[in-house]
């Protein structure tokens, strides 16, 4: 599947985490399930955790078209990447600046801890979801 979500309920946040080698299939396989949990049950603050990724071969083509696309996470509710390795922080980064105009609440950050400090929450408590 290469990625899997949970949802902290009490602070309203959605976790997606990719794992593994990540390709096209993968990165918009976990868009598009963050997007209909979202659609589902309504908006949230949402984290991308990249920490788990051993091999990241996404197209410059699927980040483009991404970044131009709607955010499964709707503006006014921040979203954090977590990307710990200089290679991933450095797409994730460009991806925040390909998209800065349709998702200004859009944060990229080296670890889980500096996300909890941006949603300003201090033990999350997620719960796998399907």
């Amino acid at each position: 599947m290469g990625f899997f979500m949970e949802f902290d309920s009490t602070n309203n946040i959605l976790r997606v985490t990719l794992e593994g080698p990540v390709t096209d299939a993968t990165l918009s396989g976990a868009y598009a399930a963050a997007a209909g949990y979202v659609v589902l049950h309504g908006p949230c603050r949402g984290i991308v955790d990249l920490s788990k990724v051993t091999k990241f071969e996404v197209s410059t083509t699927l980040i483009q078209e991404q970044a131009e696309g709607a955010s499964a996470f709707p503006n006014g509710y921040l979203r954090i990447f977590v990307a710990p390795t200089n290679f991933l922080y450095g797409m994730a980064r460009m991806f925040e600046l390909l998209c800065q105009e349709n998702r200004p609440d859009l944060r990229v950050v080296r670890t889980m801890d500096e996300a909890h400090h941006l949603l300003r929450v201090e033990s999350p408590e997620f719960v796998a979801v399907s």
